[in-house]
């Protein structure tokens, strides 16, 4: 498994989580979105352009669990509750339709034999 994110300002670095790792709320903010705003968001949106960020997430039970929208009310960052997501459409949600389709179909290009592998093809697409 891994996470990465995309923007209009550009794309965020992949991040694979451990094998076996349990992906709860602790591990999740600690491993995803802690690195992630020190490192990619702040650099895609610098200085005042941070207080633009606005995250979006799938509905994993630890990205929409109570824990984790503490830390991001916390952190002062601005995210869409669930209740305001966008429907799971072609149309309402592109980039779960487009960029992730476009990203996986690429992959397809490559045949990884082992995981190191396709850590690799996945940082080169």
């Amino acid at each position: 498994m891994f996470v990465a994110g995309v923007c209009s300002r550009g794309k965020t670095a992949i991040r694979f989580v451990k094998p076996g790792a349990k992906i709860n709320s602790e591990y999740y903010i600690q491993h995803v979105l802690k690195p992630l705003f020190k490192n990619d968001i702040r650099k895609l949106f610098p200085g005042e352009l941070i207080n633009k960020v606005v995250f979006h997430y799938d509905r994993g039970p630890a990205h929409s669990s109570e824990i984790t929208k503490e830390w991001f009310r916390n952190s002062g960052i601005k995210f869409i509750l669930k209740e305001h997501w966008m429907g799971n459409s072609p149309d309402l949600a592109p980039m779960d339709f487009c960029e992730n389709g476009l990203f996986k179909w690429k992959l397809f290009d490559y045949a990884a034999i082992t995981v190191a592998g396709s850590k690799r093809i996945m940082r080169k697409v």
